[in-house]
């Protein structure tokens, strides 16, 4: 239960306006890392610490047809390692996996319109998906339409490939023009496997179905003067449950994924 004073002190800061984003037509600098420490589905699935740094550019572009704010990103870095030893990966050579992308968003950050590419990188990870990279990054949070109200929660859905991921993101407070939200997440999803653990899609190809419950949480910082997002670090663990369809028999992998994201002053 809140004192009288600290609830005078929420509402003091609580935005009498709706949030939206504005991104600028300047480009913003963002660093991205994303740690994923566990079972990696890479070589056949092996136990380890996978690290990606990336480096992205984003800014605005001119309204769409609908009048939505369009927003184009792209790639400026990339470094991947596998237990400390660096993979061949470049930006140039996953320029096929991650082209240059522009899409169309609410003012609040759905993401309604993208040219992302339908396609899967050589290396499955979670979360690294061309199509849903802005929202793990510069648009991770869809706002409410009216203005937020401190302590009190809001939560929404984004469909992350066959599943959806259901965020609850609570206000918790303010510094100067930053606000600071916390975030919680959910998503359930099942996969089919042959006997090297690669996904596939027919059930005559698969030797287990995996079941994945994925829990997380984390902090973002949105600056409601520029309407940006200037960092965020989200924490996510994954267990799965493999059942092998011929002998039933199980057993069980888990994931911890870290994805922080740093505006370059």
């Amino acid at each position: 239960m809140l004192g009288l004073a600290s609830a005078l002190a929420l509402l003091s800061f609580a935005p009498a306006e709706p949030i939206t984003y504005r991104l600028p037509e300047n480009p913003l600098q963002y660093q991205v890392q994303v740690e994923f420490d566990g079972f990696v589905p890479v070589l056949g699935g092996q136990e380890g610490v996978f690290d990606v740094k990336i480096g992205m550019v984003v800014k605005s572009l001119s309204p769409d047809e609908e009048r939505n704010p369009r927003a184009e990103s792209d790639l400026t870095e990339l470094e991947v390692k596998f237990n400390g030893a660096p993979l061949p990966f470049t930006v140039d050579n996953v320029r096929p996996f991650f082209p240059k992308n522009v899409l169309s968003h609410t003012p609040q950050g759905k993401i309604v319109k993208t040219d992302a590419p339908d396609v899967s990188l050589p290396i499955r990870l979670p979360g690294l998906d061309a199509k849903r990279f802005p929202d793990i990054t510069y648009l991770p949070i869809e706002f409410p339409e009216g203005p937020l109200e401190p302590e009190k929660s809001f939560s929404f859905d984004k469909k992350f490939g066959d599943s959806k991921v259901s965020y609850t993101v609570t206000l918790k407070r303010q510094e100067g023009e930053t606000l600071f939200l916390t975030l919680k997440l959910n998503q359930t999803y099942e996969t089919l496997e042959d006997e090297a653990k690669n996904v596939v899609t027919k059930p005559e190809d698969a030797f287990a179905k995996v079941t994945t419950t994925v829990t997380g949480e984390g902090e973002v910082q949105f600056d409601v003067k520029q309407g940006v997002v200037v960092k965020s670090k989200v924490v996510a663990d994954a267990v799965s449950q493999v059942v092998e369809i011929g002998s039933e028999a199980k057993s069980e992998r888990k994931l911890k994924t870290t994805v922080t994201v740093s505006l370059k002053p």
